[in-house]
């Protein structure tokens, strides 16, 4: 029988630090689902293929201005660059953590676990998100977009009954 958990979050949500901690809790190895983006860009071009070079929170460019409608295209189409990897990765694992923010639980719901990673509260969200990025313009624009897809998730994880885990 399938072990999976899948964990989703907007960057800064906590979602790594609460998945090295369950797999470690749950003796199941972890699988951060950026690595498959690195294996895809080695053969591949940016303008191939420009939604593996860019994360949730900043593919909303590809579309032009910073707006919702935007924000949201973004994460789409990261998504659906990164689908078919993913699919093909959770077929290697009968038991493992795996942990990304463009993970689209609509594909894998019936597939294993699924724990969407929020934070809530603004100002933890944003210590957290730039505690390892410098505060510059464009990642404030990055953060401002992860707080639009953040409350995008929660209300598809509603829709899907996906369990929503505050970090706290």
């Amino acid at each position: 029988m399938n072990n999976i958990v899948f964990i989703y979050g907007v960057p800064g949500s906590g979602k790594t630090y609460i998945s090295h901690k369950m797999s470690g809790n749950l003796s199941l190895p972890l699988f951060e689902a950026d690595t498959l983006k690195e294996g895809l860009r080695k053969v591949t071009t940016k303008e191939e293929s420009p939604f593996l070079f860019l994360g949730t929170s900043q593919a909303y460019r590809h579309f032009g201005e910073f707006n919702k409608d935007n924000v949201i295209k973004g994460l789409k189409a990261v998504r659906r660059a990164l689908a078919e990897s993913v699919a093909e990765e959770v077929k290697n694992h009968n038991e493992v953590i795996m942990e990304g923010a463009f993970l689209d639980p609509n594909l894998l719901k019936d597939l294993g676990k699924l724990i969407l990673v929020i934070t809530s509260n603004e100002e933890q969200h944003r210590k957290q998100f730039f505690q390892h990025r410098e505060e510059s313009e464009d990642n404030i624009s990055e953060f401002e977009a992860a707080r639009i897809i953040q409350d995008f998730l929660i209300d598809e994880a509603k829709g899907l009954n996906v369990e929503i885990k505050e970090n706290e």
